[in-house]
């Protein structure tokens, strides 16, 4: 789902989701990876959805299997993980930024179920982070 009609969707729900607040870092630098455990959280037809997407990186410091979790959000609720391996070297630098932000993602291509997240780069997220300033 294009992610001018995600936000139009919304308002028209009433259940519009401000994220204004949330450091944006769709601009950086990235690289698109799968979200782990869409298998058990997405629904068909959400998958088969085609375009670009708005998705929230939220930290899960509290979650007993991995302690630098970060749970991937659409539309309000979580959709999967980032790997373990990626969430490691990234957890602290989003804790920086007050646990959560914005990035863009795209829905399952032709021979796959799995969602795609663009994760920013270290580098260019470790820059990003001196360099934030809360809204």
């Amino acid at each position: 789902m294009p992610i001018w009609w995600e936000r139009v969707r919304h308002l028209l729900s009433m259940s519009a989701l401000d994220h204004s607040a949330l450091p944006d870092l769709r601009h950086l630098a990235s690289t698109r990876v799968r979200v782990k455990g869409t298998q058990y959280r997405v629904h068909d037809p959400e998958r088969g959805l085609a375009g670009d997407r708005l998705y929230v990186l939220r930290r899960e410091p509290g979650n007993r299997r991995d302690p630098s979790a970060i749970a991937v959000y659409a539309e309000g609720r979580s959709i999967g993980y980032v790997s373990t391996v990626r969430a490691e070297r990234m957890a602290p630098l989003l804790d920086q930024l007050g646990g959560a932000a914005l990035v863009n993602g795209v829905g399952a291509d032709a021979d796959s179920i799995r969602l795609w997240v663009d994760l920013p780069e270290e580098d260019a997220l470790r820059g990003f982070v001196r360099s934030y300033e809360p809204v």
